[in-house]
């Protein structure tokens, strides 16, 4: 590598701009790899619904929400959610969008190769090919790496590049060294085979479509880890906007905490207090046992109620969170009805995700009567192949019918062994909402479902401290007015 290519230090940093700005360079004629858009993400989590923040997002985006808050829904969605990240968006199959994307790329790649092929070469479409690979590096720096943006300026500098094609000396292995070097510095260690891979292609278009194809994947990388860097950021900036927002809504209606008020209210146990009450400290109390008793009432909402105003934001997150907790109480409590077959911890782990695997879609009562059949069967099965195993004697007609009866009694909510179940587990989540951190242990008969509740747990415990961090002066204000009437 010649003077003028030789990389700088990668870990050189220098404050540089604020914004993640790419610079606007002409370039040359030509298809271009990324058709001048910018690259969008699709937003996985399961929170993710129609009420929430769009399903495909840019990297800019992203840090709009972080530094001025001007997506609240999006912003809010990266606070509460630990596990949003973005990935790589694919256009449906068949869709008109795929068909052009891939038509578009084939012809880009098609071109590159055919002048390459041709006698003597032509380099058009290589300029465009290289202007792409330097676009690309330049959207996987981060505002700091002024130097390492100069130095690709500089080896990849587009007069030069085209001296060497009308010259016919371009050489397109030196360039690729020297953008995977680069590439491998600024990837995570997670890259490195990917990386590594891409100096075993030795033919020139097949070697730049995956450096492009890596460029994409690295963004997304960057994009991913931006967003855990303004987390703590965004959850600080969040709570102060949304609280301000709601207050200046407050403001303009009539009463903007009617429905807020009567959800609480519904969960205030005024039986040992002595009214009307003043104590600061009963208060609080008062308001901590009363919302952890309301948040849990969200896990299992009535429909033919109106939502707090307060949580509306949040309403796909708790539907979605009930959801994993009805399918929980569902299959501890099939594993309960379940022949034990002694200590088996194997069996009833297999069994559990068994389970599991077939309520994958199962999210309401209506829906678990239809796959309970399913269940029995797949019970049966796991039973019999567990005794063949322990070489004793396979179930009769008669115990698989026992079996089959006692799974599917639990279609009935009221069934005996879900409503203990079921207690058992909001009565956990009840606790470590009273009193968040700490150790917490497991309810009697649901150890096997640890993972699960730790999962629930603090999934519920993340979205509800967001929740009373913005609106805990609400929620006091209502519960003190109620505590200062007379009985």
């Amino acid at each position: 590598m010649s003077e003028r290519e030789r990389p700088g230090s990668s870990g050189s940093q220098e404050n540089g701009e604020k914004g993640m700005t790419i610079p606007n360079q002409s370039g040359p004629s030509g298809p271009s790899y990324f058709a001048s858009e910018p690259i969008t993400f699709r937003v996985r989590g399961s929170t993710i619904t129609g009420a929430s923040p769009p399903k495909f997002v840019t990297l800019e985006d992203i840090m709009k929400a972080a530094h001025g808050m001007q997506n609240m829904a999006l912003a809010h969605e990266i606070a509460v959610d630990q596990d949003f990240k973005l990935e790589p968006f694919e256009p449906p199959d068949n869709s008109y969008q795929k068909l052009v994307k891939d038509t578009m790329h084939k012809a880009y790649f098609d071109i590159l190769r055919e002048q390459l092929n041709s006698d003597p070469p032509e380099y058009k479409q290589a300029l465009v090919l290289l202007e792409d690979v330097k676009q690309g590096l330049f959207s996987i720096l981060l505002p700091r790496h002024t130097r390492i943006k100069e130095m690709i300026n500089e080896v990849l500098d587009h007069d030069f590049i085209k001296q060497q094609a009308e010259n016919n000396s371009l050489d397109f292995q030196k360039y690729a060294k020297f953008v995977i070097d680069l590439m491998s510095k600024l990837a995570a260690p997670a890259r490195d085979e990917m990386l590594q891979n891409l100096t075993s292609i030795t033919d020139t278009v097949d070697l730049f479509r995956a450096i492009l194809e890596a460029l994409e994947i690295l963004k997304l990388d960057l994009a991913n880890t931006l967003i855990a860097m303004i987390r703590p950021h965004v959850q600080k900036e969040s709570v102060q906007y949304e609280r301000t927002k709601f207050d200046e809504l407050l403001k303009v209606s009539e009463d903007g905490l009617q429905h807020t008020r009567q959800w609480l209210l519904r969960h205030i146990d005024k039986s040992d207090l002595s009214l009307p009450i003043s104590d600061v400290n009963i208060i609080r109390n008062v308001t901590a046992q009363t919302l952890a008793k309301a948040y849990l009432e969200l896990l299992e909402w009535d429909d033919n109620k109106t939502y707090p105003e307060t949580l509306h934001i949040d309403k796909p997150r708790f539907t979605e969170l009930g959801i994993q907790v009805y399918r929980l109480v569902c299959v501890a409590s099939l594993l309960l009805v379940s022949p034990s077959c002694g200590e088996q911890t194997t069996h009833k782990q297999k069994l559990k995700e068994k389970i599991y695997i077939i309520m994958d879609a199962t999210s309401n009562d209506i829906e678990l009567k239809q796959i309970l059949p399913s269940v029995a069967e797949e019970v049966v099965l796991e039973t019999n192949q567990l005794l063949e195993t322990l070489g004793q004697t396979q179930l009769t007609n008669e115990t698989k019918d026992v079996i089959r009866s006692q799974i599917l009694s639990l279609r009935d909510n009221e069934h005996r062994v879900r409503q203990i179940v079921r207690q058992r587990v909001l009565e956990f989540l009840k606790m470590v909402l009273v009193c968040a951190g700490g150790a917490r242990q497991i309810p009697v008969g649901l150890s096997a479902f640890t993972n699960e509740l730790t999962s629930v747990s603090g999934t519920l415990l993340r979205y509800v401290m967001h929740n009373k961090a913005v609106f805990t002066s609400h929620y006091m204000d209502i519960i003190t007015e109620e505590l200062s009437k007379n009985q």
